[in-house]
């Protein structure tokens, strides 16, 4: 099973124009937040119907999670930006959300949604969550800015972890890939200035994970997956 991860596009159209065109390649592609660009509040309706028209171009299996971009806890905001109302609306069959758990290619995946509670973990699963655990190289920047997740990262040292966390949030990680007690954590980061986003790319037959920068294979490891 090949598996395209992406994250942080923060409604960069080209780059939702690129996923829509290469998701047919992968026999799954996850999208790990802040999928719209709050900073540009008030084209916000603008980004909304780019996004939809953009993942609806998918006709290939895709899971998504909601970023900091993606949903507000205020009542005060759009109705479409609370709890990630426009994200869950797009659930339909082979396209999972923020709250769904499913089975593909003999592996178990889970979409948590920006800011709601980690759900017990098993050791078998892959989640789909924008913030890398706190005080690692995955969620701490090149300055030392940490914007990572502590619970995560409890949950992780602890051995409950699941087997893979799909992440992003930290745009320049000082490194995309860190194993923390039993669990594999993956980063991509943001590419600045480039045509075809960062992503990497998981092939579970052949047990490797590959990051892209520019469209440019990087480096490649091999890893456990679940069989």
């Amino acid at each position: 099973m090949r598996i395209l991860h992406c994250s942080d596009f923060h409604a960069n159209k080209a780059w939702f124009d690129w996923l829509a065109e290469t998701a047919a390649d992968f026999d799954l592609a996850c999208l790990t937040g802040d999928h719209l660009d709050l900073l540009d509040l008030h084209r916000i309706e603008h980004q909304l119907r780019m996004v939809r028209a953009a993942l609806g171009r998918v006709t290939s299996p895709l899971a998504l999670c909601s970023g900091n971009n993606d949903a507000f806890n205020d009542p005060s905001v759009p109705p479409s930006l609370l709890h990630a109302t426009w994200l869950k609306e797009l659930r339909r069959p082979g396209l999972w959300v923020d709250g769904d758990d499913f089975e593909l290619g003999r592996l178990r995946f889970t979409c948590v949604g920006w800011n709601a509670p980690l759900p017990t973990a098993a050791g078998d699963e892959i989640w789909l969550y924008h913030a890398p655990p706190s005080r690692s190289p995955l969620s701490t920047g090149p300055l030392g800015d940490d914007v990572g997740d502590e619970l995560l990262r409890e949950l992780c040292r602890a051995g409950a972890g699941p087997a893979t966390v799909l992440t992003g949030h930290q745009h320049e990680p000082r490194h995309w890939l860190w194993c923390m007690g039993r669990t594999w954590v993956l980063n991509p980061g943001r590419g600045r200035h480039v045509r075809v986003p960062n992503h990497i790319v998981i092939d579970t037959d052949q047990r490797t994970v590959a990051l892209h920068r520019g469209g440019e294979p990087m480096v490649q490891v091999h890893i456990g997956y679940p069989a």
